[in-house]
């Protein structure tokens, strides 16, 4: 009996290093989460004296819409750097990891980034370049905010510029190889066995029985027909029961 011929046992594939390039994208990523996360908090704790400033320079009715706004950026601020401290928080470990859909997201995160610093920087640089009123609400919301607090914002719409762009970069260097690549073609799959390796078992054992089973030389055959015994011949319990 032949069996099917068996591979060699194959060694597992050893998990690939992970890149430097990943590591520190890792790192950036989630350095610029906690930065974020503190100009959030930041933000929330001097609109309370931004809004008592503004209060009192403005001095009409019409402050309190402004105000109202001022609150809701802040408090949306604060939610969105949270969010965005959980996303990097799981978009980091992913990569680690070796993740292909993270690193997507992670690139498509970062246009998002990159974008919405530039945005930043149109609109305060559109700010800086008109001269409010002087005795106008928005002259009083801007000197009601800390000193250099324009400056700041600009630094860190440049600061998110940068980093979302060596993010991308750095993820697009590593080698797509630890981010799940298909291996290149003619490649054996572990345990594969190729179809002409396969031996067929010998069916010669399975034919079909074509003598009669013989348990022995002196014994009859216990399957073949045996010969019915014929009726003319006398039966000795015939002879016995006839007996007067």
């Amino acid at each position: 009996m032949s069996y099917a011929a068996q591979p060699p046992p194959a060694a597992e594939p050893q998990a690939a290093p992970r890149p430097a390039a990943v590591t520190l994208a890792v790192a950036l990523l989630w350095a610029m989460a906690v930065a974020g996360l503190t100009y959030a908090v930041g933000m929330v704790a001097v609109t309370p004296g931004v809004v008592g400033r503004f209060r009192d320079a403005a001095g009409s009715e019409a402050a309190e819409n402004f105000i109202s706004v001022v609150w809701l950026i802040s408090a949306l601020a604060l939610v969105l750097a949270l969010l965005v401290v959980a996303l990097f928080a799981v978009l980091g470990i992913a990569l680690r990891r070796g993740s292909r859909l993270a690193r997507a997201v992670t690139l498509g995160v970062c246009v998002l980034g990159i974008l919405g610093g530039c945005g930043t920087l149109a609109v305060l640089a559109a700010e800086r370049s008109g001269e409010a009123l002087p005795g106008s609400v928005g002259e009083a919301l801007s000197e009601a905010y800390p000193e250099g607090w324009i400056v700041l914002n600009i630094a860190v719409a440049v600061a998110q510029v940068i980093g979302y762009l060596v993010v991308g970069v750095l993820l697009l260097a590593a080698p797509g190889e630890f981010f799940g690549r298909t291996a290149p073609a003619g490649t054996a799959l572990p345990g594969f066995v190729p179809p002409s390796q396969i031996v067929a078992p010998s069916t010669g054992w399975a034919a079909p029985q074509s003598q009669p089973f013989v348990t022995g030389r002196s014994e009859p055959d216990q399957f073949s027909d045996q010969p019915a015994p014929s009726k003319s011949e006398p039966n000795p319990e015939d002879e016995y029961w006839s007996r007067p």
